[in-house]
């Protein structure tokens, strides 16, 4: 499974620090990354607790990075960028050494966050590990191909997110399809999948251009690499 300790060296490698957002550093903690999925949703200030965590605003299709929190019972707040007013609170239950990711979901009238536990098996150079999360919140069920299979199955709900699945490596086609009526919705010709790597990949924004301005697209993003 994976390993806490090596995701911590990641994260200093990486982005040159985790995140400390509570000096200083005390056990026991966990680690959470907060990724925006609401096409219409403004950009954000999160806040756990009273305390505000993001130096930059939370765009649309942005992640806040794997970032050190204390274990327990938390409260996430989020507000628009610069703005008094809260959009959202949520509490988020944390376990020590465990990683989690937070999804903020759905149109920005009844925005909501989902909390998911992620769980990955230690990469290695010869495959890649991949999930899958729908977020459109107009498109319904979908069927997701990769290199022309259905790894995650025939149908993908709104909101579900799968487990991680190992896959080959290298240059893969992404279609996505409505499954009620069979259109295709989404076309990416090539994405490079690493080895030694973990990913989400994310369907987000709107099937129906009425709905907003941030179309449907696929978005890879990177969990975990392993140097």
């Amino acid at each position: 499974m994976k390993s806490v300790s090596t995701l911590f060296l990641f994260l200093i490698l990486f982005s040159g620090c985790v995140n400390d957002l509570e000096q200083p550093a005390q056990a026991p903690s966990a680690f959470v990354s907060i990724f925006h999925g609401s096409p219409d949703g403004p950009d954000l200030d999160i806040y756990a607790e009273s305390k505000k965590i993001n130096n930059q605003p939370l765009l649309f299709g942005q992640s806040f990075p794997y970032s050190g929190f204390f274990a327990g019972e938390r409260r996430l707040r989020f507000n628009p960028f610069n703005a008094q007013n809260t959009l959202l609170e949520k509490n988020v239950s944390l376990l020590q050494d465990k990683i989690y990711t937070v999804f903020l979901v759905n149109k920005a009238a009844d925005i909501d966050a989902i909390q998911v536990e992620d769980i990955w098996e230690e990469p290695d150079g010869l495959k890649t590990q991949m999930r899958l999360v729908h977020l459109s919140p107009d498109s319904g069920d979908l069927e997701v191909s990769i290199a022309e299979q259905t790894p995650f199955g025939p149908s993908t709900t709104y909101l579900s997110i799968s487990d991680f699945l190992e896959m080959e490596k290298g240059k893969v086609k992404v279609v996505v399809k409505s499954k009620s009526t069979g259109e295709v919705l989404v076309t990416v010709n090539e994405i490079e999948l690493l080895g030694n790597r973990v990913y989400t990949l994310v369907v987000r924004g709107f099937a129906n251009p009425s709905n907003g301005n941030n179309p449907i697209s696929v978005q890879l993003q990177t969990n975990f690499i392993k140097f």
